[in-house]
């Protein structure tokens, strides 16, 4: 393939274009292949040395692509920052106007550019970062580039259904490799924390409000009402009965307070957001198994 023709194809293909004139000139076809089906198109490049931007007139603003280097080193900068990509990693990328890959060293790789559809379970952690990549071992690496390379070449060999049953069950597996890779489970486990602990803040400084909704809540913290509830229902928790759970605990500790030792049961009720005392009493003895005066009466003096 000649260089303007790759300079087609990559415009075509992934909306990349050469950020110079291209000094590439892929001399027979072992150094390039491609393989497209409906779901995906795979190409392998060997030994590319350029530097790469956005192609502007022809946005693959749908897309995402899939990298698995597997010699050599590519960097990679955009609005979002830098991130290189060495010998054995796997990265996602989504698309972006303003995007410059340069390749520091002659470098073989596999593209694997797909509707973000297909990587939407992973594509929420790229989007912080314009993209994620990952270090695999060399178990992982071995095996997913044995599987890339089966399947580039006996894709032309089988029936265009099964071609793309093959690519789509690559993708998956691309996906669930950075799902599941050490660094992006801390993450998301700090993203989750965080979020977790905006819940709680936001429910604590409005306690008193009785008409604290759901909704509100979502407002306020930027996430939907149904992610808030898969969220805490890891901790065996609803929103709303989280908010009853820390209205209560607040009052509990009213009870206990020395200083809140004037405050009238209504007050206090009051205070946490319950709609009347009776109320308030009810709920407090099926949560603590004892009534408010009770435990009250149970404060040291």
């Amino acid at each position: 393939m000649k260089s303007k023709d790759l300079a087609k194809f990559l415009a075509e293909s992934y909306g990349l274009q050469f950020l110079k004139p291209s000094t590439v000139s892929l001399a027979d076809e072992s150094e390039f292949c491609t393989i497209q089906t409906p779901s995906a198109i795979f190409s392998r490049f060997d030994g590319f040395k350029d530097t790469l931007t956005a192609h502007h007139h022809q946005a693959a603003s749908d897309q995402v692509i899939f990298k698995l280097v597997t010699e050599g080193e590519i960097h990679i900068a955009n609005r979002f920052g830098e991130i290189s990509l060495p010998h054995g990693s796997l990265s996602l990328m989504p698309w972006h106007s303003q995007f410059e890959e340069v390749f520091t060293l002659p470098t073989s790789l596999y593209v694997i550019g797909c509707d973000r559809r297909l990587a939407e379970q992973v594509l929420p952690m790229t989007r912080q970062n314009g993209g994620y990549s990952t270090q695999l071992c060399a178990e992982d690496f071995h095996y997913l580039r044995t599987l890339i390379d089966h399947y580039v070449a006996q894709a032309a060999q089988v029936t265009p259904m099964m071609a793309t049953v093959g690519s789509q069950m690559i993708v998956a597996s691309l996906g669930e490799v950075l799902l599941n890779s050490e660094t992006l489970t801390r993450s998301r486990k700090a993203s989750k924390l965080r979020n977790v602990l905006a819940i709680k803040s936001y429910i604590s400084q409005h306690l008193h409000d009785s008409q604290l909704t759901a909704q509100r809540i979502a407002d306020h913290t930027r996430l939907s009402v149904n992610y808030m509830n898969r969220l805490l229902a890891e901790e065996g928790l609803s929103l709303m009965k989280l908010v009853w759970q820390l209205r209560l605990e607040e009052s509990r500790r009213l009870l206990q307070k020395p200083l809140a030792n004037n405050l009238q049961l209504a007050e206090i009720a009051w205070q946490c957001g319950f709609s009347s005392q009776s109320h308030f009493s009810q709920a407090f003895r099926r949560y603590f198994g004892m009534t408010p005066k009770e435990m009250r009466a149970q404060r040291p003096h």
